[in-house]
């Protein structure tokens, strides 16, 4: 999909290390030609050591803003001017807005999580969700699940990393996340959610511990990884009878979001199953 620069094309882009595997120009691009904007973005490859200045270029070379990846979303805090509430409270800007100069600062993976599990039918108020890993994705997504209402148990290999996620969580909404051990019985689950590298490699056919018997049907798995599409934790939960979803929701979603930021435009307007179409047409083509 080609961009016409001329001098009115406002620059947005992609901070991260590497950027080259990003499938988020492709989606912005779709997104962008369908809202008519005179956009384009362009992933830059930003060694850590050299954040700061990337983050002031932002202002000296008028950007829009920037999405951020790993493995700077913590990193690119300090340049900021302000940040949202929630990424305040899981220490992760992925999404930063130039406005007259001033650097903005948010997170829209945890929401951008949400919104791709309710464009496909799936409701968590009120649901018991086992999130697999303590990670960066992991803190978000407990953060938004349980500001939604569910009640969430975490697994990691390493406790203490889970503990101190619960911790934070439960700071803000009491008794929502309980800790256990991986492979633990943890008694009835609505939804499973691997925020683990497990099964990202093409060679690697070994799933995260679950408890006894899941997944069983009636469950959602969702596995945020969506290289491959289907990981062997999906390809597990098909055989169960279980409803599956891979990573490429959340990663429209959250990019919905962030052009919702940028342009003041309602998230409702905001091309977001175009932008997951365009993810999907991609990866069949690599």
């Amino acid at each position: 999909m080609s961009v016409r620069i001329t001098g009115t094309t406002r620059i947005v882009g992609l901070f991260g290390f590497p950027v080259s595997h990003s499938l988020s120009p492709a989606m912005h691009a779709a997104a962008y030609e369908a809202l008519n904007l005179n956009w384009s973005y362009v992933p830059f490859n930003v060694a850590p050591e050299f954040i700061p200045q990337a983050v002031d270029s932002i202002r000296a070379l008028n950007l829009v803003g920037v999405n951020v990846t790993v493995p700077h979303k913590a990193a690119v805090i300090e340049g900021l001017d302000w940040i949202d509430e929630a990424a305040s409270r899981i220490s992760s800007v992925n999404t930063i807005h130039n406005v007259d100069g001033k650097l903005h600062g948010y997170s829209t993976d945890g929401p951008g999580f949400l919104d791709s599990l309710t464009a496909h039918g799936v409701t968590v108020a009120g649901q018991d969700v086992l999130v697999l890993g303590a990670g960066g994705s992991s803190r978000a997504i407990v953060f938004a699940l349980a500001a939604a209402n569910a009640r969430v148990v975490l697994t990691n290999r390493t406790r203490s990393r889970a503990e101190e996620i619960a911790a934070s969580v439960n700071a803000f909404y009491p008794s929502s996340v309980t800790v256990a051990e991986p492979g633990q019985e943890c008694g009835h689950i609505d939804l499973i959610v691997n925020t683990t590298t497990m099964g990202m490699s093409s060679t690697e056919q070994t799933t995260p511990t679950l408890p006894p018997g899941m997944p069983y049907a009636g469950q959602t798995v969702y596995d945020i990884i969506y290289t491959p599409m289907e990981t062997p934790l999906l390809k597990l939960a098909l055989k169960s009878g279980c409803r599956t979803l891979n990573g490429v929701g959340m990663l429209a979603y959250q990019g919905a979001r962030s052009i919702s930021i940028w342009t003041g435009l309602p998230l409702s307007e905001i091309p977001a199953q175009l932008m997951e179409n365009t993810v999907l047409h991609e990866l069949k083509l690599r």
